[in-house]
């Protein structure tokens, strides 16, 4: 079975197995994510810590901006060209930047412009370091600002003294300090995609602002035409020395390449070698032609030296022999032919005979002339042979000689034709650098001097207020985030059911914190009510018709009242105790008012003060009585004398009694459970009142003999292992927890804001009526 309670529209009691509400508890909080709604709450709940922040910070800033010396920033706007105006071809001695390397130029350019040197220039320039309007500038000024960082000061003055201090230095003549201070007043701008670059010097004087900026450009104009003319100059210095270096060394591979000419009796080198190589040519080809003809001729005296006469070709190539051979052929034919015929001694016979012998003569005389021609041409042959060689090899020599000379003379004709090129090289260049460093030409030009600034570049008074008002914010909300982290106490009734597994019955608000009637004043009994222990529901009559808070309050407690008589299916609990975990958290008065509640709907109602340590009922509902519960249980008294009436009708109250040495042992005591069950005879419903869980035992002890337990928190107060720790002493004992109740709950925080908006509602509110 499942009853929604009236107070919290996500809340479900949820009954055991008994009827009763679950006994157990869950002490793990559920893992929920959260919602943008539940940030929007927490903001909510935080409000006035995010507004205190929010208000300081812009507070602050506003002081800062307003408190805070203004800052004038000129400036000067410079095009910077890669190249200087070309007016002559000549190469300047400073390299200029490839188009690769634009960019590190560019930046080159801006280190320059940011240079230590460059404001050393401009502070000597314009006498900055006498200067009053500028040295003024950098006095110590007292502000709001500055004594709100003065602990950052004094921090940072403390770093110096830890170190051993650096001797101040000084540059060009003007102190490093001067220095430091004029670079920080120096910014530089470029534009994108442009070369145009803007110079700003900031300055409380505007007319002193522009008047650096102006002296800045031109002292970086200066300093170019410096740099450059600088560098020409010790170019020019530097070949001027090697100018006469180069020279002294042509002069000198001049003098030893003629002293070498001389020595070796060279006029014209590739001439002569033209010669000899030719003239060793002619004699190559004529030793060869000599060497064929000696061996065609070696040849032919080798076939003379076999005697194979007629294989020699003179004679081969010989008529007169070649008719002399047909003749004595053709003899010693007729002579065989004669001899056959004829005897020895015939005429005829002898006749050719003898021509034949003269022939032979004749052939053989030929033959040995055609010999003696072979053998002298072969020895004429050989000598000239033997001749050509010897002056081949004397011509080789000859030509060896040459080709060292020409090989010495080149290397230091060489030498000398280097030395020249390079001398005239190093004099070119030395009459081009001397003509380039009278140029006056510039890479930079001024496109728009410095004016005197009308309005101060800082401080950004809007920018400060919105930066403070947006710290302000996140600190506030941050701060906010970290309270609500650091919050730990039970808040709202989803907090119980979610951390502890317990429903909230009901939240019972600050009066204090709820809207007043529309007579806007405070009736006397809800003075009454506000003050201390007094804070109960009054009777109808005592509820003023204009009294919102009253009717409101009494509200909470019909619902808790209806959350009761529902937690039992069959019969509502009977007996009902009121506990908390501390003491101060409201149990008595919440056990009072429920019981009023109770008792205006016509119930018999007892409530008793089972506090016997720190008593308050009787206060509470203002009735006096010296015996009570203690003295009943040390039978010291009977029940129809502690059992006293109260102004409210159906309600009877039983008062603690004299203090007891034990009380725990009394009110565990038999007599206290068959008290109980005699009170449940005599009336419709008992409320108890209990000490707080945590500091004593009492409470533990009472809820075993109850029908049912009703623990109460101060919401907003109460930490929760507080509450913790006593529902887990509740639970060990098995305690019928019927619920918790959220007390003096500020209905102004964000957790009951809608709630708090419908108590202005005055749809169900009554114009004149009793409750």
């Amino acid at each position: 079975m499942k009853e929604i309670v009236p107070e919290s529209p996500r809340r479900v009691i949820v009954l055991g197995p008994e009827d009763v509400i679950s006994y157990g508890c869950r002490f793990e909080p559920a893992d929920e994510a959260p919602s943008v709604r539940d940030y929007w709450l927490i903001a909510r709940k935080h409000q006035r810590k995010i507004l205190a922040c929010l208000v300081s910070a812009v507070a602050v800033s506003a002081v800062i901006a307003f408190s805070t010396t203004p800052i004038y920033v000129a400036k000067a706007t410079l095009m910077i060209e890669r190249k200087a105006p070309q007016v002559v071809k000549i190469q300047q001695v400073v390299a200029e930047a490839e188009e690769a390397d634009e960019n590190s130029y560019y930046e080159s350019q801006y280190q320059v412009l940011r240079s230590r040197s460059l404001a050393a220039e401009t502070i000597k320039a314009q006498k900055l370091d006498t200067d009053a309007d500028f040295l003024k500038q950098n006095e110590e000024k007292f502000s709001i600002a500055q004594l709100l960082l003065a602990p950052i000061v004094w921090l940072r003055g403390l770093l110096p003294q830890m170190t051993p201090a650096a001797e101040p230095s000084n540059l060009a003549g003007v102190d490093s300090r001067l220095i430091n201070i004029y670079t920080g007043l120096v910014s530089i701008e470029p534009v994108k995609r442009s070369r145009i670059v803007r110079v700003g010097i900031s300055s409380p004087d505007p007319a002193l602002a522009a008047r650096i900026a102006n002296a800045h450009v031109d002292a970086y104009i200066q300093q170019g035409f410096k740099l450059r003319s600088q560098a020409s100059e010790e170019a020019r210095k530097f070949l001027e020395a090697k100018i006469a270096e180069l020279k002294g060394r042509v002069e000198k591979s001049e003098s030893v390449l003629n002293e070498f000419r001389r020595s070796k009796g060279i006029i014209s080198l590739d001439e002569k070698e033209n010669i000899v190589v030719d003239r060793l040519a002619d004699l190559n080809r004529r030793l060869t032609e000599a060497e064929a003809e000696r061996i065609g001729l070696e040849a032919q005296t080798r076939l003379i030296g076999s005697r194979q006469y007629d294989s020699l070709p003179a004679v081969i190539q010989n008529p007169l022999i070649q008719n002399l051979k047909l003749r004595v052929v053709q003899l010693e034919a007729e002579h065989a032919k004669l001899g056959e015929r004829f005897l020895p001694g015939y005429p005829q016979l002898a006749q050719v005979k003898a021509q034949l012998e003269e022939s032979r003569s004749r052939l053989s005389q030929q033959i040995k002339i055609v010999v003696d021609g072979i053998n002298s041409a072969y020895l004429t042959a050989l000598g000239k042979e033997r001749d050509l060689r010897a002056q081949m090899n004397k011509q080789k020599s000859a030509t060896f000689a040459l080709k060292d000379a020409a090989v010495e003379y080149s290397i230091l004709a060489r030498d000398a034709n280097t030395d020249k090129q390079l001398y005239d090289s190093v004099l070119e260049r030395f009459r081009e650098i001397s003509v380039a460093g009278e140029l006056p030409a510039t890479n930079v030009s001024i496109v728009d001097r410095a004016e005197i600034p009308q309005r101060p570049a800082k401080p950004n008074k809007p920018l400060y207020l919105i930066l403070g008002a947006l710290l302000g914010l996140f600190g506030g909300l941050g701060l906010a985030l970290a309270a609500e982290h650091l919050d730990n106490t039970l808040r709202t009734p989803e907090d119980s059911e979610r951390c502890f597994g317990v429903p909230c019955l009901a939240f019972v608000p600050d009066v204090l914190t709820l809207p007043r009637g529309p007579a806007h004043g405070r009736a006397p009994s809800a003075r009454r009510l506000a003050q201390g222990e007094a804070k109960v529901c009054l009777t109808g009559k005592d509820i003023q018709p204009n009294d919102r808070r009253l009717w409101l309050v009494s509200e909470i407690y019909h619902k808790l009242r209806m959350a009761i008589l529902l937690s039992r299916a069959d019969q509502p609990p009977q007996t009902i105790l009121f506990t908390s975990s501390a003491a101060g958290e409201g149990k008595t008065v919440t056990a009072t008012n429920a019981a009023i509640s109770f008792a205006r709907m016509g119930s018999r109602v007892l409530i008793i003060d089972a506090d016997l340590r720190q008593p308050s009922c009787l206060k509470v509902l203002k009735v006096q009585s010296r015996l009570g519960l203690s003295d009943y249980l040390a039978n010291l008294a009977v029940l129809d004398q502690v059992i006293k009436p109260t102004s409210v009708p159906n309600l009877s109250v039983l008062g603690a009694g004299s203090l007891p040495p034990s009380p725990t042992e009394l009110l565990g005591s038999k007599k206290m459970t068959e008290t109980l069950a005699l009170l449940k005879q005599r009336y419709d419903f008992v409320f108890i009142d209990s000490p707080p869980v945590v500091p004593v035992s009492d409470a533990v002890v009472l809820s075993t003999l109850v029908d049912g337990l009703i623990f109460v928190v101060q919401g907003q107060k109460t930490p929760m292992p507080v509450v913790k720790e006593a529902l887990m002493q509740l639970n060990h004992r098995q305690s019928k927890i019927l619920g918790l109740v959220l007390n003096r709950v500020d209905m102004r925080s964000a957790e009951y804001r809608p709630y708090y908006d419908y108590c202005h509602s005055q749809d169900y509110f009554p114009s004149a009526q009793s409750v």
